[in-house]
């Protein structure tokens, strides 16, 4: 008795330890099926009120005299769902004839304003739009226009393609196609469907396999909207506890449409497709409305497996599918005979044959266009809100653009075997601007997005070398800053020397080659991109001086000041180049590069107008004038002459880049009206053995052959109070007959500091010696007119130097009408070693300058021209510069 009266409270204490831990699992799990609770119904309720952010092109007016020709008409056409139609009965229909094409134009709604649904006849001549004129009439149409194109959505954090539309929008057969494909108790089960579990389970069991999934449609949404695709079995049981929550608050038809509005229906080129009203668009070209029984068929049966059962790529494939869906259509009674057997015959719809297959690549471009938006006009998020965005892209430029990188990467592979042995791929980067605009019509960050997401147009810094020295002869053109009086025809030597200094390392500029040209004009410094003469003119100018014009033009990376930075040893992002190369092709007058145009809200508000920026004139329009100048005989007959030998024949400046061991080439070239840039190298930042010449020209001409070859000409604009003068370019005097006409040019100046004296070395004066500072230029040479206030705006927070006073000229000299008087050009400029002080000192025991002037020489003497040069490398190391 007393045993079991003392067992008593052990076991009283056991029951209610039992107890506890009971009631503590009920709370957790009734705790825990609350936050799954709250969150299946938050999730869902967010999701299906969420908007898609949208991102388009602009509309497309259809003007004449705009480069067009019938094939890119007609591949815009098709992409937007436009019918062939030779009745144009409706629009949305096209008919091609042999003058051109005809529209019946659709009508749509446009930030800008609205436009109607119109019928035009279109002609072209020479890839231009010639005429538009009324459809049936003569009378020319202003404002005739097709519609902005869809380039993807953002709703989570993946770019995407959906068209959401309500249950009521999709047809009927489309629903049964997919519920009797995909989960045929759909109407009775609770969310899961245990028979559908068991049929499943036996059917895999006899198939030795996965023959069939037991997943219902419900489950197949809640693993789209909240889970990952690990097949686990706590993901399953949490999937089945969600589909039941979801059943149990929300009705079927809720479901099913939430459901056809997020499934993954394939890929249009790296963008994924969703929903079933992209997919109509994409596969048929047509709304969701307008799908017959075949298609609902393809449709549905392509949910399972959409890469595989695509109809483009996989047709037969697709066509067993489909027969598959017709047959369970037919077996459970929502379609007869008559209609499956028409089901069965009716073709797959066909791939576009003109498909543009360089638009994969709108992902980098989508890129900045989410940058932009986040940093200049503060939308930080734009998932779920329902924004429309209205961009700049040319998906005609976008294409060339990808090809034209594509082709020029496989060329150079295919022509080195050192490339072809390299495991990763070599990469490239091809930016196209609008100059006058500002806007970015095409950018490709790489060479395969689905391969590397990395965006190398936004994010490689990379050493830029020689695309540097153009803000180096800016700067020196500018008195204010320079505090010379640089022209294009001064002369400089290009030698070997040493820069010693204190405390840091002794350096030594050299040429491509160790060949080195004695003494030179500036403009021939610059073309052939001579790499002592550039640093001369760049430590005459002042290290911070060229720092600050950098800055000014676009160039945000911080910049070290150092004698090397003349010669690009730095790292920048491409854009901030283009965007500085930009500012010099609208002559000094700056621009922030930009791709949107428009953005509206959910309801068609305008939230924001790109167009409202204007340009602000950051640098002396005529500085920046000559310094184009000089930089359209870079592509003339300097290191990227390689454009006009590949047919590129439209006025246009640029320079080549290239650094140290070739691990970077470049080219930035320009028109008055576009810009592009290319790039090549590895993410690595190895070697890739080609130079800018080699490399980046080519490319940039394929493109700018395409985009713009068939453009008109045009001139670039010439500022007031420049005039022009034949200058011999050996000695950097006014061309005499005697002169040789190859080393003649137009030379550009401005006012009051263009040569006075001829020639000398064709002409019988001899010049007077002129004093040398320890840069190898000239001491006491007048300096030019000043800059005036209105020439020389700046942005906020930057200040350019007051000017230095002006020294009068000698006036301008006719040659054709009277005797020369007595030559006041300078002799050659003698290289040598020196320090960075002043005086210079004696000279080190270093190698003897080559091609130097002994002082008593009291001429020049004649340098033939050296023969184009492939581009000059720095001797700088390269920073690194690897995918983020």
């Amino acid at each position: 008795m007393s045993n079991f009266t003392s067992r008593m409270p052990r076991r009283k204490t056991v029951v209610q330890s039992i107890a506890v831990v009971v009631i503590i699992v009920a709370l957790t799990i009734t705790a825990l099926a609350f936050y799954v609770y709250s969150q299946a119904i938050g999730t869902f309720e967010v999701r299906r009120v969420s908007l898609p952010t949208r991102i388009f092109t602009d509309q497309l007016p259809l003007r004449p005299g705009q480069l067009m020709t019938r094939a890119d008409l007609e591949d815009k056409l098709v992409r937007l769902g436009y019918s062939a139609d030779p009745a144009l009965t409706q629009p949305g229909s096209f008919s091609v004839n042999k003058d051109g094409v005809a529209l019946n134009l659709r009508a749509f709604r446009h930030p800008s304003g609205d436009h109607s649904s119109q019928s035009v006849d279109l002609k072209f001549n020479n890839g231009l739009l010639a005429t538009v004129t009324s459809r049936g009439g003569s009378g020319a149409v202003e404002t005739a226009a097709l519609e902005p194109e869809l380039l993807t959505s953002v709703l989570g954090d993946q770019l995407e393609n959906r068209r959401p539309v309500t249950l009521e929008q999709v047809p009927q057969q489309l629903i049964d196609a997919v519920v009797v494909t995909e989960d045929v108790r759909f109407w009775h089960h609770p969310g899961v469907d245990p028979l559908g579990i068991l049929r499943a389970l036996f059917r895999n069991v006899k198939a030795k396999g996965v023959a069939e999934g037991g997943s219902t449609l419900t489950q197949q949404l809640v693993k789209n909207y909240y889970l990952t695709s690990e097949k686990t079995y706590k993901r399953k049981v949490i999937e089945a506890f969600m589909s039941v929550i979801l059943d149990a608050k929300y009705s079927k038809r809720e479901i099913l449409e939430a459901y056809l509005n997020d499934i993954y229906l394939g890929r249009n080129r790296s963008i994924s497709i969703i929903g079933v009203g992209e997919a109509a668009s994409f596969y048929f070209g047509k709304p969701i409305g307008e799908i017959n029984v075949a298609e609902a068929a393809l449709i549905a049966g392509i949910i399972r497996s959409p890469n595989n059962y695509s109809p483009f790529t996989h047709q037969e494939k697709a066509l067993e599918r489909r027969r598959t869906v017709l047959m369970l259509l037919r077996k459970n009674k929502k379609i007869d005979e008559a209609t499956y057997q028409q089901g069965l015959i009716t073709p797959l719809p066909k791939k576009p044959n003109r498909e543009k297959s360089g638009l994969g690549s709108i992902p980098f471009y989508v890129d900045r266009v989410l940058n932009e938006l986040r940093t200049d006009y503060d939308i930080k998020d734009v998932k779920g809100r329902g924004l429309s965005i209205y961009t700049a892209i040319d998906l005609a430029w976008q294409d060339s653009a990808a090809k034209a990188v594509e082709a020029s990467l496989r060329s150079l592979e295919k022509s080195s075997a050192m490339l072809r042995r390299r495991n990763k791929p070599l990469e490239g980067v091809m930016i196209a601007v609008d100059v006058p605009t500002g806007e970015i019509r095409a950018l490709i960050g790489g060479r395969n997005y689905e391969r590397s997401q990395f965006n190398r147009a936004l994010n490689a810094n990379r050493q830029v070398g020689s695309l540097f020295k153009p803000f180096v002869f800016m700067t020196a053109f500018e008195p204010s800053l320079s505090q010379q009086n640089i022209t294009p025809a001064t002369l400089v030597s290009d030698t070997r020397f040493t820069l010693e200094r204190k405390f840091s390392k002794d350096w030594s500029p050299r040429n491509y080659g160790d060949q080195y040209y004695g003494t030179v004009t500036v403009r021939r410094a610059l073309e052939q991109s001579m790499n002592a003469a550039s640093v001369r003119i760049g430590l005459s100018s002042g290290v911070d001086a060229v720092i600050k014009t950098a800055h000014v033009l676009g160039i945000d990376a911080e910049l070290e000041s150092q004698p090397s930075i003349f010669l690009g040893s730095v790292g920048v992002p491409p854009i901030q180049m283009a965007e500085a190369y930009s500012t010099m092709a609208r002559i000094g007058s700056r621009l922030p590069l930009r791709t949107v145009r428009f953005v509206t809200d959910d309801r068609g508000r305008v939230v924001t107008n790109g167009g409202d920026i204007k340009p602000v004139q950051v640098f002396p329009d005529r500085d920046a004038y000559l310094t184009v100048h000089v930089m359209e005989g870079v592509v003339d007959r300097g290191t990227a002459a390689a454009a006009r030998t590949m047919g590129f024949t439209q006025s246009a400046a640029g320079k080549t880049g290239t650094t140290n061991e070739k691990r970077d080439a470049w080219f930035i070239g320009f028109t008055p009206q576009t810009l592009a840039l290319s790039w090549i190298g590895f993410d690595d930042n190895s070697p890739v053995g080609v130079s800018g010449s080699e490399g980046a020209v080519p490319m940039w001409t394929r493109f700018m052959k395409d985009v713009a070859g068939s453009a008109p000409d045009r001139e670039f604009r010439v500022p007031s109070r420049i005039v022009f003068a034949a200058i011999d370019t050996i000695s950097g005097g006014r061309a005499v007959t005697n002169c040789p006409a190859r080393d003649v040019v137009t030379e550009a100046f401005k006012v009051g500091t263009e040569p006075v004296a001829p020639c000398p070395l064709h002409s019988p004066q001899a010049p007077p010696p002129v004093a040398l500072d320890q840069y190898g230029m000239p001491i006491g040479m007048p300096i030019g007119m000043p800059i005036s206030s209105d020439t020389a705006l700046t942005p906020p927070g930057v200040s350019l130097p007051p000017p230095v006073a002006p020294v009068p000229m000698p006036p301008p000299v006719d040659y054709g009408s009277q005797t020369p008087a007595a030559p006041s050009t300078p002799p050659p400029l003698s290289g040598g070693i020196f320090r960075d002080q002043n005086p210079a000192p004696p000279p080190r025991a270093e190698p003897p300058p080559e091609k130097t002037v002994p002082p008593e020489q009291s001429q020049p003497p004649v340098v033939a021209p050296p023969p184009i040069q492939p581009e000059v490398i720095e001797s700088v190391p390269p920073p690194t510069s690897t995918p983020q």
